[in-house]
């Protein structure tokens, strides 16, 4: 029997309209902690991402055929530890993997603050690097164990609010800080300020998360993951569920043809326009409209269908690639379009996670993270070889139709199919139900 069966035993949802109380539950502490670590470490990753290629070429004395060749390794580096990380995450626990992750960031941090020349600033990278993507499916995994149930979903919107809300804050601490002290020490200091945002995570993660346990049940409920995690080879049995495949597939599909080209395709477009003084406010309009708008989006979902939502999400993104298609690049019209993909981005990035987390055995939680972690990188790598391939040719201004088109159809595809596309107890976005009070003459 597939993996993602054994959820039509265990999961019975019910689907009504959400009251006002039931959208406002709280998370549970530890889902707090996820969630303010990951806003304190967003806040450190915004002030030295957007400025990567200035600290290896302007810093580091990096030549820009080996930055190039620097960020394929990356890229590749960043595959490796998505795996690696879920499969120690299933080994030893989230924790263990969080905190150590985040304090081998740290320290890689510091070490790109004290690098002067490429070798040791290309190893910094690559290591932190390493650290960040080891990280990431283990943290899914433990916010995902923090808010079970109807509250998951809810935890990774919160989640993504933090992401948007702290790069954006740090992207403005770090230009004003480039302004006042230059490039030169004003890298160093951003590097150290990105360390301690990651070991102050790694203190919070330390301190405030207990390290999560199985459920003593699980094994007398998935008799069959049991045994799977016993045997090896347990990302061939991942890679065997066809919900999980289904849903890495699009994850990675709309990777590459929306998310992906905010990044790589939308740059390159303003560069070759001349346009590329308006980015920042595009970035700033991407990040600040996510950060507004996700929660009361997030609070109007509950019993709606997922796939619904999913193709909303699409349909959003095939919108802003249609403005890019029909404009030319300019400040307004590159906000606009952030913004419309950003509302796309509050429809679809707390959904697959989710899924993810919820038809995943315990046993196999890490790998089923890192699978989707996969997806996520993979998407980014096909987006930007799909940029380069059209650039190379002459024809990047096919790019964003030929995006919009596939988003568009992928989106009517996944509407006509939303009855289908996933199992019956996973069709729609469950109603957090508060506790009832224990009435007072049965408390006894």
């Amino acid at each position: 029997m597939p993996i993602s069966e054994a959820i039509r035993d265990r999961a019975r949802l019910r689907v009504r309209p959400a009251s006002r109380a039931e959208r406002t539950l709280r998370l549970p502490s530890a889902a707090r902690v996820v969630v303010g670590g990951e806003l304190l470490s967003s806040i450190g990753s915004g002030t030295t991402v957007p400025f990567l290629l200035v600290y290896l070429h302007d810093a580091c004395h990096t030549p820009i055929g080996v930055v190039s060749l620097l960020l394929v390794v990356r890229a590749v580096m960043a595959l490796a530890g998505a795996t690696l990380g879920g499969a120690l995450c299933d080994r030893i626990g989230s924790k263990a993997v969080v905190v150590t992750a985040l304090v081998v960031t740290a320290v890689c941090a510091v070490g790109m603050a004290a690098a002067t020349s490429p070798l040791p600033g290309a190893a910094a990278v690559l290591a932190h690097t390493a650290g960040y993507t080891v990280l990431a499916p283990a943290l899914d995994a433990m916010l995902a164990q923090a808010a079970p149930g109807p509250l998951r979903q809810a935890a990774f919107a919160w989640r993504n609010t933090a992401v948007n809300l702290g790069g954006a804050l740090g992207a403005a601490a770090a230009s004003l800080t480039l302004v006042v002290l230059g490039t030169g020490s004003g890298l160093k200091l951003l590097y150290v300020l990105d360390a301690f945002s990651f070991a102050g995570f790694a203190l919070l993660v330390a301190v405030r998360v207990t390290s999560s346990t199985q459920p003593a049940d699980s094994l007398e409920k998935e008799p069959a993951t049991a045994r799977t995690a016993s045997q090896g080879g347990r990302y061939a049995t991942v890679a065997a569920d066809p919900v999980l495949r289904r849903i890495c597939l699009l994850v990675a599909f709309t990777v590459a043809t929306g998310f992906a080209q905010l990044q790589i395709g939308l740059p390159t477009l303003a560069t070759a326009a001349g346009a590329q003084a308006e980015l920042g406010w595009m970035f700033a309009a991407f990040m600040v409209t996510s950060a507004i708008l996700q929660i009361p989006v997030q609070r109007r979902l509950p019993g709606r269908s997922r796939a619904g939502v999913l193709a909303a999400a699409l349909m959003c993104m095939a919108l802003a690639w249609t403005v890019i298609s029909v404009s030319r690049p300019s400040p307004v019209i590159l906000a606009a379009a952030a913004a419309v993909l950003a509302v796309g981005g509050t429809l679809f990035s707390p959904v697959p996670p989710t899924l993810v987390n919820d038809i995943a055995p315990p046993a196999l939680l890490g790998r089923y993270n890192g699978a989707h972690m996969l997806a996520w990188t993979g998407g980014f790598a096909i987006g930007a070889a799909a940029t380069s391939a059209l650039l190379a040719a002459g024809a990047l201004s096919a790019l964003f139709p030929l995006c919009a088109a596939a988003l568009a159809l992928t989106a009517g595809h996944l509407w006509y199919r939303r009855g289908r596309f996933l199992p019956a107890p996973l069709m729609h976005i469950p109603v957090a139900v508060p506790p009832h009070p224990v009435p007072k003459e049965s408390a006894s």
